[in-house]
């Protein structure tokens, strides 16, 4: 049985070879990926640019990549499978599929190359309803929203806010949320609200505390993807709910409340997840998510993704078209 399709030796990689602004991105090659007993090799089609590669890039994320050089960069991405370990089973040669590494994995090993081996527990089918390029939005911040919904305990009827509604994990928290049966307000800039309607999301607020100060013990569950005002949103939470920050910044108060009366405030870093993956993949094909792709970049102009993300405020996701 064929496991593998026979390319090029070598293969385009995005990397640094030191910390620093966009620029420091450069574009070489390195020796083709072969399988290991339990990997797929994958011809990416596109990645997503996240904050957390924009943070490593800058030298922000040592305690997580280290100090060696060069580092790569990406962490989620689209694709097709090309090689199949001895070991790995349920996947075909030329099959869609996606996937996330894992931010353990950051600065290590990247996915902004033209074809990588992955751990297959990683990866999963790829919705067939979608252009496989858009689909790399969705992985990290998928996950991540799916993650998040699960340990909030996000059901029907669940009254749920989101602080950054419009951003990568929040728009998908939106969509998933609502596919949930929940209903969803979110806290983002007016520039937002034509997306965030169309998202689903019912009422949105400004992002400055006086614009939802009266919103006291309304939510069951509070979303955060900012790590801004959070003791004043923990203020809108219910006395039996639960705050959740995604963000670094919230991981001293969330320490603090642990020993303080009210809410507690969780910090949740994503994992990987072929489960969420999956379940992503079955509210993509059933019309209820879609990836928000804020641009569009060949691999070339990495450098101009990584400073538009860097730029913040804007919807959704930018992409890295890589084949």
């Amino acid at each position: 049985m064929q496991n593998m399709i026979p390319e090029a030796n070598t293969v385009p990689v995005a990397q640094y070879l030191r910390f620093g602004p966009p620029e420091v991105l450069c574009i070489t090659e390195t020796s083709a990926p072969v399988a290991g007993p339990h990997d797929l090799v994958v011809n990416v089609t596109a990645i997503s640019v996240n904050r957390i590669d924009t943070d490593a890039r800058a030298g922000r994320n040592k305690f997580l990549t280290g100090r060696r050089l060069p580092q790569s960069t990406g962490l989620d991405f689209s694709g097709e499978v090309v090689g199949i370990g001895p070991q790995v089973h349920g996947f075909d040669i030329g099959q869609r599929v996606w996937g996330f590494l894992g931010t353990d994995q950051l600065g290590k090993r990247g996915t902004a190359a033209g074809r990588i081996a992955v751990d297959a527990d990683l990866v999963a089918p790829a919705p067939a309803s979608l252009d496989l390029a858009e689909l790399a939005a969705l992985p990290l911040v998928g996950i991540t929203a799916w993650q998040a919904l699960e340990k909030l305990g996000v059901g029907s009827d669940s009254r749920l806010l989101i602080v950054g509604g419009a951003g990568g994990v929040g728009s998908v928290a939106v969509q998933v949320a609502r596919a949930r049966g929940a209903f969803v307000d979110t806290i983002s800039s007016v520039r937002h609200d034509e997306l965030l309607r169309q998202l689903g999301a019912e009422s949105r607020f400004d992002p400055e505390p006086a614009a939802w100060s009266t919103l006291t013990g309304r939510y069951q569950a509070v979303l955060d993807t900012t790590g801004n005002n959070l003791w004043q949103l923990r203020r809108l939470v219910a006395p039996s709910g639960r705050l959740l920050t995604i963000s670094p910044a919230g991981i001293p108060v969330s320490f603090l409340t642990k020993i303080l009366p009210g809410p507690t405030i969780i910090f949740m870093s994503v994992q990987p997840s072929r489960t969420g993956l999956v379940t992503l993949a079955d509210l993509v094909e059933a019309g209820q998510l879609n990836p928000i792709i804020r641009a569009r970049f060949p691999l070339a102009e990495i450098s101009r993704a990584h400073a538009l993300v860097e730029a913040g405020h804007g919807e959704g996701k930018v992409i890295v078209d890589i084949s």
